[in-house]
C-alpha cells in the first residue's frame, strides 16, 4: 500500500535514464508468500550480498545491481528519504559502473491500478497520508475496494426514500469500507485489523430527477498494529463524513465520497480519503 517517497525530479530522471527500477513486497517473498521458490531465493541472495558486504541490509532498503546482476551498494530507505542521498547514490553507481543511459525499458505507468469488477459491483479509491504529530510513515499510500452488487445493496435504504429518510448502513459492509481506514503503515494485512467500534448513517438530503443524495457521517475506532503481527497499543480513531448519489429505482451508487474529519493514531494525525471510480 505504501508509495515511495522518492520524488525527486533529479532522482526520477536517473531512475528512467539509467536503471531498471524493481520493487518488492516484502509479504510477497516471505516463507508462505506467493512469489516462486527461484524468486525468493534471488530475493535472499541480494539481502545476503549486501549482508557479506557488511553494507547496509534489511527488509526497507534501496538495493542496487550492476547490469550482470551483481549486488554493488545499498541505503536504508530512512537515509534515501532525506532530500540528496539517494541522488548522490545513484551517480556515484552510474559513473563507477560506466553505465551508458538510455530510454526506459519500460514506459512509466501508475503503479496502482483499479483491479477488475463484476456486473453491478463498485470500485473505490483510496489514499491516505500523514497530516502531523508523527506516528505513521511520510508519503501517501493507495488501496482499492471492492463493493459486490450485494454490498451496495446492503449500502442502499430499502423501499421509498424523501428528504429526510435515514438509516443506518449494514455493520457488515461498514467494516469493508472502513478496515483500510489507517496510515502509512509497514502493516498491510487487513486481517490483523480489529474494528471494536464503527457505524455509517446515511440521511437524504435530496431526491430530485431520479437521483437521490444522502450525507454520510459516522466513526471508528480500530486497532491497527504498525508492524503486521507485532503487538503495540496503536488505534485509529476517526470521525468520518462524506456523501452518496443514487439511483434508487436500479439500486445502483452513482457517486460515494467518504473522508475522515478527523483521524487520529500513534499520537499523531492523519488523513484518508475514499471515491467512488467511474
Amino acid at each position: 500500500m505504501r508509495t515511495g517517497p522518492f520524488s525527486e525530479e533529479k532522482v526520477i530522471g536517473l531512475l528512467n535514464k539509467y536503471f531498471i527500477p524493481v520493487y518488492a513486497v516484502n509479504e510477497d517473498y516471505a516463507k508462505d508468500g506467493p512469489q516462486p521458490a527461484d524468486e525468493k531465493a534471488e530475493y535472499q541472495r541480494i539481502y545476503r550480498a549486501a549482508l557479506d558486504a557488511k553494507r547496509p541490509a534489511g527488509s526497507v532498503h534501496v538495493y542496487l545491481l550492476s547490469p550482470d546482476g551483481k549486488y554493488f551498494d545499498s541505503m536504508h530507505v530512512a537515509k534515501a528519504a532525506e532530500k540528496g542521498n539517494l541522488a548522490e547514490l545513484l551517480e556515484k553507481t552510474v559513473k563507477e559502473l560506466k553505465v551508458e543511459g538510455g530510454k526506459p525499458v519500460v514506459k512509466p505507468a501508475p503503479q496502482s491500478t483499479p483491479p477488475k469488477a463484476t456486473e453491478g459491483a463498485v470500485v473505490l479509491h483510496l489514499t491516505a497520508r500523514p497530516l502531523k504529530g508523527g506516528g505513521s510513515w511520510g508519503g501517501v499510500s493507495e488501496n482499492w475496494i471492492v463493493l459486490s452488487a450485494d454490498d451496495v445493496k446492503k449500502i442502499l435504504p430499502a423501499g421509498k426514500v424523501e428528504k429526510g429518510t435515514n438509516w443506518d448502513i449494514e455493520k457488515d459492509v461498514a467494516a469493508k469500507l472502513l478496515k483500510p481506514f489507517y496510515p502509512v503503515t509497514e502493516n498491510n494485512d487487513l486481517s490483523t485489523n480489529r474494528i471494536d467500534r464503527h457505524e455509517l448513517k446515511a440521511t437524504v438530503v435530496s431526491a430530485e430527477d431520479g437521483v437521490v443524495r444522502a450525507r454520510i457521517e459516522g466513526s471508528l475506532k480500530m486497532k491497527h498494529t504498525f508492524y503486521p503481527h507485532r503487538e503495540d497499543n496503536n488505534v485509529v480513531e476517526a470521525t468520518l463524513v462524506g456523501y452518496l448519489d443514487f439511483d434508487p429505482a436500479k439500486q445502483r451508487i452513482r457517486t460515494l465520497r467518504l473522508v475522515t474529519d478527523p483521524a487520529t493514531y500513534g499520537g499523531g494525525t492523519f488523513g484518508v480519503a475514499l471515491r467512488s471510480t467511474p
